[in-house]
């Protein structure tokens, strides 16, 4: 009786060992880490399925060939953007680029690129081609131009970027229908925010600088 007992448990616990080596690891998203500081590339997917992506950027990471750009007569080379699965009554997009020196207050940021009154038949932007398509743009970084800004911290380290693209209703009517300095990120998602936003993706990224 004793040895039938014995055999019953030892099949008992084959059985949960086995079931118990059957559990799903979810293994986490890649992560780049800096000193103290790690950071994990988001999803550039909204919940409808809306995306933004560039060539650009590669597992999360801003590529070289893509930082510093050159200034020419003030214009820097933006990078290229594609978007994917917007709302079908979307008639406008606008897009803009900013980074936080400090991640934990929202308050302070630098804009790197505003862009409105793109048409809704619009999917992409090539490389160097912010500043020439049928749309407007607002001013740079330094405050002193009508360009995009290309990440190029002097500062060691990973530093952090989000690209968001809204899809709205309408152009807002308080936006100018010309490009001009006088649009920064705060008076551009200020007039956002007076129109209808069907939907929004981003697209966060790293310039990682050694």
């Amino acid at each position: 009786m004793n040895n039938i007992k014995h055999l019953f448990c030892f099949f008992a616990f084959s059985i949960f060992t086995w079931a118990c080596s059957k559990e799903t690891v979810v293994t986490p998203a890649a992560t780049t880490t800096t000193g103290t500081t790690t950071t994990t590339p988001t999803p550039t997917v909204s919940a409808s399925g809306f995306k933004l992506t560039s060539t650009a950027v590669v597992n999360g990471v801003l590529l070289d060939a893509f930082k510093c750009e050159k200034k020419v007569n003030g214009i820097e080379n933006s990078i290229p953007l594609a978007w994917e699965n917007a709302p079908a009554k979307a008639n406008s997009f606008a897009i803009t680029m900013v980074h936080y020196p400090n991640s934990s207050d929202s308050t302070k940021y630098n804009s790197y690129l505003l862009l409105w009154g793109i048409d809704k038949t619009v999917n992409k932007i090539l490389y160097a081609e912010a500043n020439k398509g049928p749309w407007f743009m607002g001013v740079n970084k330094d405050g002193n131009n009508i360009s995009y800004t290309s990440p190029c911290s002097a500062g060691a380290g990973t530093h952090q970027y989000i690209l968001t693209i809204y899809a709205l209703s309408e152009t807002p009517a308080s936006l100018p229908t010309k490009s001009t300095t006088a649009v920064t990120y705060e008076v551009l998602t200020k007039a956002i925010s007076t129109v209808t936003v069907l939907d929004k993706a981003k697209l966060i990224f790293n310039s990682v600088s050694p």
